[in-house]
């Protein structure tokens, strides 16, 4: 097994990006040889402490080499892998996906939280309310938000939104292979739809407005694309060549697009008192919280993420 783990860190220690320049410093190459040991043979960095000299099979050693073949070629790790874990749960991920982050993460736990005291959910002491929760996710990306909160709110009424068919198919196959069954998918490019009701009161496409049933919610929330084209000579080529375009980057003249596009929608469909909460720009935290009180949102709470970065936002509609 030692020899295995020497073999993985030599040949992630050389993987370089189009400037020459190694991908991965000491530390993450120790960490992600670390993680593969466990993801692919089951071997913790602890059991291999204790357990040095432990044999790994011969399909785990193939298995092993051939993810950290892809890795060469500077595929992220959880694509390499074909799956990441978020909120406890294995999710499925490729090249049409947001990988999920630890600070989405934080995002979920801020709604379950504020949920579980929510007049509508299961878990709530009122026995007399008779409406699900409703929640409407947009962006769904691998669905890994609607998911966990799914599999937190068993009863609530999940509708889960992308513009992209691809992302969709995979957020499907995650909730069959999480065994949720609660959340209706729907292909909807959020600007458009926008564009269209603030146009017209009559909706124009069949293929661009929310299925019937789901048209008022409790909660909103996005994870939108917010980076600006400005800050991707900082960003990790790893991020730029192997995730969706389409869910990273915003115009440098307008990074508050889709924020003001989708609390517009909140004005639209979210119930009296509901809530939107969005995962945000760190860069635009205060600019994201004025657009909200700008068009009569209330009660606005900027929140950190682990790191101390503005990271989350939250309103209510009156």
């Amino acid at each position: 097994m030692l020899d295995t783990l020497k073999k993985i860190r030599a040949r992630l220690s050389q993987v370089v990006d189009s400037q020459g320049l190694s991908l991965y410093d000491e530390r993450e190459v120790r960490a992600l040889a670390d993680l593969l040991l466990e993801e692919i043979c089951g071997v913790s960095r602890t059991d291999r402490l204790l357990h040095p000299d432990h044999i790994l099979s011969t399909v785990q050693r193939e298995r092993l080499m051939t993810v950290v073949a892809r890795m060469e070629q500077g595929i992220p790790v959880q694509q390499a892998l074909g799956y990441a874990w978020f909120y406890g749960a294995r999710f499925e991920v490729s090249p049409d996906v947001l990988i999920p982050r630890p600070e989405t993460a934080e995002l979920v736990d801020w709604i379950a939280s504020d949920l579980r005291s929510h007049p509508a959910s299961t878990s709530s002491t009122s026995p007399s309310v008779s409406m699900p929760l409703t929640i409407c996710d947009i962006g769904t990306g691998s669905g890994c938000i609607a998911i966990s909160l799914a599999r937190n709110f068993g009863d609530a009424k999940i509708l889960a939104l992308d513009v992209s068919a691809p992302a969709l198919n995979i957020a499907r196959r995650n909730a069959c292979q999480q065994n949720v069954d609660n959340i209706q998918f729907a292909q909807i490019d959020v600007l458009g739809y926008v564009d269209n009701f603030e146009s017209t009161s009559v909706m124009t496409s069949e293929n661009n407005t929310f299925p019937q049933g789901y048209q008022h919610f409790d909660v909103i929330v996005s994870n939108p694309p917010y980076v600006c084209r400005n800050e991707a000579a900082q960003m990790s080529e790893i991020v730029l060549k192997h995730e969706p375009e389409v869910a990273l980057f915003v115009p440098d003249d307008d990074p508050l697009i889709f924020y003001r596009a989708i609390a517009r929608l909140g004005q639209r469909h979210l119930k009296k008192g509901g809530e939107l909460y969005f995962e945000i720009n760190a860069a635009y935290g205060q600019a994201t919280c004025e657009l909200l009180r700008q068009m009569d949102y209330r009660e606005v709470e900027l929140r950190c993420d682990v790191t101390g970065r503005d990271r989350m936002v939250k309103g209510r509609i009156c």
